[in-house]
Formats: C-alpha cells, sequence, structure tokens
C-alpha cells in the first residue's frame, strides 16, 4: 500500500473513531470541510473583488447563504468551529481537506 493509502486509512480511523464522540449538534468533518472550502474560496473573491454586484456591500450576506446552502446557520457553524478549535487532529483533518479542495478549485 502506498503511503497515501495508508494516510486515508489513519484519517479514516481517526474520523471514525472520534465520531462517536462526537456531540449531536457538531458538523460532521466532511460537512466543515465542504463549508469551510466555500467560505474560503469566497473570501478570496471578496479580496480580489470579483463577489457578484449583490454582496459587495455586504459580504455578511453571502456567509450566510452559504451556510444556508449547506442546511446550516451560524450558530451551529460557530459551535463546531469551537469544537474542532478544541481538538486540532479533527481540525486539521478539516483544513487538509479545504486545501485540497481549494488546489482542485483553481
Amino acid at each position: 500500500m502506498h503511503l497515501r493509502g495508508y494516510l486515508f486509512v489513519g484519517v479514516f480511523f481517526l474520523i471514525a473513531c472520534t465520531s462517536k464522540q462526537m456531540p449531536a449538534d457538531i458538523l460532521p468533518t466532511a460537512k466543515m470541510t465542504d463549508i469551510i472550502t466555500d467560505l474560503q474560496l469566497a473570501d478570496a473573491a471578496y479580496k480580489l473583488q470579483m463577489l457578484p454586484a449583490t454582496y459587495k456591500d455586504q459580504p455578511q450576506k453571502y456567509f450566510l447563504e452559504i451556510l444556508a446552502s449547506h442546511q446550516t446557520d451560524s450558530t451551529t457553524y460557530n459551535k463546531s468551529m469551537l469544537y474542532y478549535a478544541e481538538n486540532p487532529k479533527l481540525l486539521k483533518v478539516i483544513y487538509t481537506g479545504v486545501e485540497k479542495n481549494v488546489g482542485q478549485a483553481q
């Protein structure tokens, strides 16, 4: 098995083992990865002044619409971010996925 295979299996077991202990009101790691990816891309679009005209003066509205598109709200997102901030191994898994997603979006 290649290094990537071992890494994938290790990440899978890490997520599987820790998801049993995760509170029910915390967004799963895969969903957080997708949400943060979208937020990072939106932030880049904002900084490059590439947001649609309806959001140029209200980037927070775009943020809320991204959360809504993932069937969540800011309260749940913020609570989940706090949870993951207290669990750095899981947060690293999320941000590794975000880096991969952003790299594919280019």
